[in-house]
């Protein structure tokens, strides 16, 4: 998701992620890029030239979101905070994006190309924006279709959904590709949160629980902090998160969760995942809602994997929560050692009615156990008709109060 560089010295590689303001510009980075020419003066002067363009135009609107972090800390960000940009643009957008409304404009002028993003007619609706209850939103859609346009789900780098890792199906650009699995974000509507686990100045009383190290400027408030001050706030953003992604997932029936260590949401696994990155790679936050994938990248030697995965090559590192470094709705019990809390998993079946309440919970104790949060504080997520949380016979996956 691009914002301008002022640096005509870079790749082209490097200004067409940046730049993406001045379409013919692009277009010649694009070709640069494919081969059509070689990279040359010409196509270095093409690339200034549309890098210049952009700086001249006025800065995208800030985002009104209560606890948006300031222009200073936006702008430090890679790619000058634009996919934090567009994932607030999208927020504010909610369930009202209609052709030529003044909502669309805004969105235009936030986050320029949001149709290559979120938009399966070619720009002229944000069908891939949907509300999920009063404080989230989802991107991806059960209504795309490859056959006619794009597929409908948000491309990320560990998973394979049938084109590659990275790239959605969309018959225009490869007429053979096939469509498989689905890949969902929610993120908040509401309030501006940077990411789950970061708690940079909280006292651990554990001390094998750790918190994400925030680079450079502190953006803002993580979901840790919100649990630790207003647990029944951060439970309704949690069950907005958690369904949300799920009403975009076709034949939702045929999952159950990923519980196993490094069991990933792929086709041939039948199960589906819905983590946090506990070091995300851009600071919002945003639940990946994960099934049916072709493939997902292997969790070594890199922080690749959407499951319950595990990095042993980082099972040292504080900073990386021991090699776990998704905070999941459903993990693994042995890694209740990681920090108290987590570990957790709710009984219900993603299908179920009963899964969104008992994943809240789940979820919210699995992030506080890996940021130093009292896993206690989410008793107020805790569905009150349900037994899940009762102790079970050896079969049972269910939650456990601890």
């Amino acid at each position: 998701l691009p914002w301008p560089s002022h640096d005509c010295a870079s790749s082209p590689a490097t200004n067409d992620q940046r730049v993406g303001l001045a379409p013919k510009g692009v277009e010649e980075m694009r070709k640069c890029m494919r081969g059509r020419h070689s990279y040359t003066l010409a196509c270095a002067v093409s690339i200034c030239l549309a890098s210049l363009f952009a700086r001249a135009r006025s800065p995208p609107p800030p985002c009104s979101l209560p606890a948006w972090p300031g222009e200073e800390v936006v702008s430090s960000w890679e790619h000058h905070g634009s996919r934090e940009r567009c994932f607030c643009a999208y927020a504010a957008l909610a369930a009202h994006a209609q052709p030529g409304t003044p909502r669309l404009r805004e969105l235009e002028e936030s986050c320029p190309r949001w149709a290559d993003f979120v938009s399966l007619d070619g720009g002229h609706s944000a069908t891939m924006v949907h509300a999920s209850g009063a404080f989230a939103i989802a991107l991806g859609s059960t209504s795309g279709n490859a056959s006619e346009r794009k597929y409908g789900y948000v491309p990320d780098w560990a998973a394979d959904l049938g084109s590659g890792y990275g790239e959605d199906c969309d018959v225009s650009r490869d007429p053979r590709c096939e469509a498989v699995g689905a890949h969902v974000l929610s993120l908040p509507r509401r309030l501006y949160v940077a990411d789950c686990c970061s708690r940079p100045d909280a006292a651990r009383g554990d001390a094998t629980v750790v918190a994400a190290r925030r680079p450079g400027p502190q953006p803002g408030p993580s979901l840790a902090d919100l649990i630790a001050s207003d647990a029944a706030s951060a439970c309704g953003l949690l069950q907005d998160l958690v369904a949300g992604g799920l009403r975009q997932v076709r034949r939702l029936d045929a999952f159950g969760s990923c519980a196993a260590e490094n069991e990933e949401p792929t086709a041939a696994s039948g199960c589906l995942a819905q983590c946090f990155h506990v070091v995300p790679d851009v600071w919002y936050l945003h639940l990946h809602t994960t099934a049916g994938a072709k493939d997902i990248r292997a969790a070594q030697p890199y922080n690749a994997g959407l499951g319950p995965s595990f990095n042993a090559s980082e099972a040292s590192d504080p900073a990386t929560a021991f090699g776990r470094y998704n905070a999941c709705v459903c993990e693994p019990r042995a890694w209740a050692a990681a920090g108290r809390g987590r570990g957790s998993c709710p009984e219900a079946r993603p299908s179920d009615a009963a899964y969104p309440a008992e994943a809240a919970h789940a979820l919210c104790r699995n992030v506080a156990g890996a940021s130093g949060v009292d896993p206690r504080l989410c008793h107020a997520c805790r569905p009150p008709a349900s037994t899940y949380l009762n102790p079970r016979p050896a079969r049972s996956r269910g939650v456990f109060d601890v």
